[in-house]
């Protein structure tokens, strides 16, 4: 009995231990238009060209970094500026995530 709890318990151990930590971005209903080149954590994910529209959700990436800057481009009619950022959760560019569990962080997006 107790090698099987103990079997049991290092596997649950060794499974928590490999779950995936990942961040999906909501362009919130405040944003002024879609947005793109979405960066996480100086680089740990990158969305590249993916545009993400007023209140949608961006694709999911798997990351490293459980804390960041999210830095993206705003449309501009015609192309993408450097955008200002202001996570709804924190106020500010910076976030904070749950390690090993899917992540989606709504931020709010303005031309600069």
């Amino acid at each position: 009995m107790k090698k099987t709890f103990f079997a049991l318990s290092a596997l649950l151990l060794f499974a928590a231990c490999g779950a995936k930590t990942e961040l999906a971005i909501k362009n919130g209903e405040a944003s002024e238009d879609k947005i793109s080149k979405i960066v996480w954590a100086e680089g740990d994910a990158n969305w590249g060209d993916e545009e993400v529209g007023i209140n949608s959700v961006s694709s999911s990436k798997e990351v490293n970094e459980t804390t960041g800057l999210i830095t993206c481009g705003i449309f501009n009619g015609t192309d993408y500026d450097e955008a200002t950022v202001v996570s709804e959760e924190t106020k500010s560019d910076v976030v904070s995530i749950d390690e090993g569990s899917s992540n989606v962080v709504t931020i709010t997006v303005v031309k600069p």
